[in-house]
């Protein structure tokens, strides 16, 4: 019964006639001395974290005393300073001599919003000053976007786009630009290269590109401008072939339709009509089938009128011909005989 009571938290009354003390003053005393052993480690790790917070990062790009200086201007702007904080940060941006630095150093103000605002954009500005090669524009503008420089966002897109003046260049751009979620530089990229465009295997090409970049609007503007451009029907559902892959129907039904009115042929129409049935277009399936079967008519009309007018004029060369040979052997009749017989 005493193992029951002490489990759900009955309290034993000391036995008096034994002496002994009952088993929960042990449980409080051991409890006691647990709770002294958790506050003196709370005490040392206090003491400890201090310095383990003031000693400089081994692996950071600035020296020690940059970031000493850091770790003042960041106690000044936490304490809401930032006046005080400023002018450290301007000190050591000074003292920055590549890219990585400046970036480090805008690292420190990010926590502190508005108040270093005006610093992490100097910080920013000078990182964009210092970028070289494509890798370090792309960063300036992923960072900057981060910490709301966006003026300085649009510079450092615009020195990539700038940069970038081949096809090749660009779409690599794009995807690289895509791989940090840089979606609107990657849309510029592309933009900038349809105007390289040229042939229809380059805008093919162009038009697999921006579908894998997930650019709807390019990949719809690169198809209607090929449709626009070709003015054969024939050609027009070779070009079916290539594109009914993206599954833009409207796209194709704007091909089909076309195709339609430049067609001037029963081949033509045929081929409309095949893939028009393929793309379940029941109308102009219809129509195809209906301009197909009236061109033929009309070329079989054609074909024997002029049947007729060869008929007709081969019965009339035969005709001349007849009459001619008559008038012939009239005349040498006449002139062979040796005259008139006289009689006398």
């Amino acid at each position: 019964m005493s193992e029951v009571n002490r489990a759900i938290g009955f309290h034993q009354q000391p036995d008096r006639e034994s002496g002994n003390q009952p088993d929960w003053h042990l449980n409080r005393k051991c409890r006691r001395a647990g709770n002294q052993l958790i506050l003196a480690a709370c005490a040392t790790l206090a003491i400890a974290l201090p310095a383990v917070a003031d000693r400089p990062d081994p692996g950071s790009t600035l020296t020690v005393d940059q970031q000493k200086s850091l770790k003042r201007a960041v106690g000044y702007a936490k304490s809401g300073k930032g006046s005080k904080a400023a002018p450290i940060f301007d000190s050591v941006l000074s003292s920055c001599t590549d890219l990585p630095k400046c970036i480090e150093v805008a690292s420190y103000t990010e926590q502190y919003g508005h108040q270093l605002a005006d610093v992490r954009r100097a910080i920013m500005q000078k990182a964009l000053e210092m970028s070289r090669t494509r890798e370090d524009f792309i960063l300036v503008a992923l960072k900057s976007r981060q910490y709301e420089c966006f003026e300085i966002t649009r510079q450092a897109i615009q020195q990539l786009i700038s940069l970038s003046n081949t096809p090749d260049q660009l779409t690599d751009l794009a995807h690289k630009a895509m791989e940090v979620s840089l979606n609107d530089v990657a849309h510029l990229a592309m933009e900038k290269e349809y105007a390289c465009i040229h042939t229809v295997p380059e805008a093919l090409e162009y038009a697999k590109q921006v579908h894998l970049m997930g650019m709807d609007d390019l990949l719809r503007k690169v198809i209607k401008d090929m449709v626009d451009d070709e003015p054969n029907a024939h050609q027009l559902c070779m070009l079916l072939r290539k594109i009914e892959g993206y599954n833009l129907k409207e796209m194709n039904r704007y091909l089909l339709k076309k195709a339609l009115d430049q067609a001037a042929s029963v081949s033509e129409f045929n081929d409309i009509w095949e893939a028009a049935r393929r793309h379940h277009m029941n109308d102009i399936f219809e129509v195809a089938a209906y301009r197909g079967k009236k061109m033929m008519l009309y070329q079989k009309i054609q074909r024997d009128q002029a049947a007729y007018r060869e008929q007709v004029q081969a019965w009339r060369e035969q005709q001349n011909s007849n009459q001619q040979r008559a008038q012939q052997e009239i005349m040498h009749q006449n002139s062979g005989g040796g005259g008139v017989p006289s009689g006398f």
